[in-house]
């Protein structure tokens, strides 16, 4: 299956009344919208809008429960958040959030609290070294996206033997570097679980680093991207890689989100990933850059919700 599915981010009241209706989010994602659309002419009509779905049709919600729990590789602690519905009953499916570059398990926390509500566990966590404010072990000159890679194996396989968790739906959703490093993982562990979730996700990597260092003898012991000290193995890990290769082997359900104005991963990395993947939703939010704020995060979060109902129905 092929979908693909434009959204235009500068839709009228009237669409944003509807969505409201349809699916309604807390308070605090309402906020995000009037924060991120601020600059937009229309800004008072869609908050009004959307406080006017709140108001009508309410949203009750729901408590969620959090615990610290660590996970290993190879003797490296892994840090992690593990967020559960405030009432459960039996075994419940479960997303595991892989953040981007140089970023820690508080991407996820918004996903975590819309998808709690529905039912899901939700496991965010950081990288080890992957990034400056990680709680995890390691350093960030000692990552690299298949250490990466090896880390989210073994979350996998730690959570996976929890009682409470539904092995049967378990989803890998990543954003950016997060994303490839999730697309990597899934090829390799297809067995344990049910689909995919990748938010923009960086198969520009490879190429990028080819551009920086035309030959292997290019590459330098250290240095420096975005403020996050980096070691040789992260662009010696992934200088032979082609990613689309890989991904090419993945059968399960996919999404895809990106935006089309990107300026970090050009969009026609997702439209290629789009194309690779056998069974795929894709999703263009158009207008969008890298990262999804504001209202783009609030239709992502719709988004996510309805392919995981869908998966689990």
């Amino acid at each position: 299956m092929f979908f693909v599915a434009k959204l235009d981010l500068s839709a009228d009241a009237t669409k944003i009344f509807l969505l409201i209706i349809y699916n309604p989010l807390p308070v605090q994602y309402i906020l995000y919208i009037f924060a991120a659309e601020s600059s937009s002419n229309n800004t008072i009509m869609k908050l009004l809008t959307c406080l006017l779905g709140f108001v009508l049709f309410g949203y009750q919600v729901q408590a969620m429960t959090t615990d610290t729990l660590w996970c290993e590789r190879e003797g490296k602690k892994i840090f992690g958040i593990l967020h559960r519905p405030a009432k459960t009953e039996g075994k419940l499916p479960l997303v595991i959030i892989s953040h981007g570059f140089g970023g820690t398990h508080e991407w996820g926390v918004p996903y975590a609290e819309a998808l709690t509500q529905q039912g899901f566990l939700v496991y965010c966590f950081d990288f080890c070294g992957g990034g400056n404010y990680s709680q995890s072990d390691g350093t960030t000159d000692e990552m690299s996206i298949i250490t990466e890679r090896d880390d989210l194996k073994a979350v996998l396989q730690r959570l996976h033997s929890l009682p409470e968790v539904d092995c049967q739906h378990i989803t890998l959703m990543g954003e950016s570097q997060g994303g490839i490093v999730t697309a990597l993982a899934a090829a390799e562990v297809e067995a344990d679980i049910h689909d995919i979730i990748l938010f923009y996700p960086a198969f520009s990597i490879p190429v990028d680093t080819h551009r920086r260092y035309p030959t292997r003898a290019d590459i330098p012991d250290g240095g420096e991207i975005w403020g996050v000290k980096l070691g040789r193995i992260y662009a010696e890990d992934i200088y032979d890689l082609d990613p689309y290769a890989t991904i090419a082997l993945f059968q399960k359900p996919v999404l895809i989100l990106h935006g089309d104005s990107d300026r970090i991963v050009p969009i026609a990395y997702g439209e290629r990933a789009a194309r690779t993947y056998k069974n795929v939703e894709y999703h263009v939010l158009n207008g969008v850059d890298h990262g999804f704020y504001g209202l783009p995060q609030w239709l992502a979060i719709q988004l996510v919700q309805e392919f995981l109902v869908h998966q689990i129905h």
